[in-house]
């Protein structure tokens, strides 16, 4: 890909990016969708400068998302001080819930 292209790509997510900064501003509706949005248009910033790094022979500068890359997940076993006084979520409360106004559930 030329790198007029990738000039072109660039503005053209420049443009979309302020588009939505704009509408954001406006408070044209709802926040979380924005936010979406600018997730999105940060997320083709960083595809497209994944591909320049593929492009000039490098790696990318960010896994594109999609890609699988190798997690290590330790096998030590977890200080039990951790759940302390906890209840299973799975299994249901072990102790009677107490609503601050009410009362124990129930009553």
């Amino acid at each position: 890909m030329p790198g007029a292209d990738i000039g072109e790509l660039l503005g053209t997510i420049d443009r979309l990016a302020r588009c939505v900064d704009s509408m954001r501003s406006s408070r044209l509706g709802e926040p979380t969708v924005f936010l979406n949005l600018v997730d999105d248009v940060e997320r083709l910033r960083a595809n497209v400068a994944a591909l320049v790094g593929e492009l000039v022979g490098g790696a990318p500068a960010h896994p594109v998302t999609g890609e699988r890359s190798a997690v290590n997940v330790s096998d030590m076993p977890y200080d039990s001080g951790l759940w302390h006084g906890a209840d299973d979520e799975g299994v249901g409360g072990h102790r009677p819930q107490v609503s601050p106004r009410l009362g124990p559930a129930g009553a």
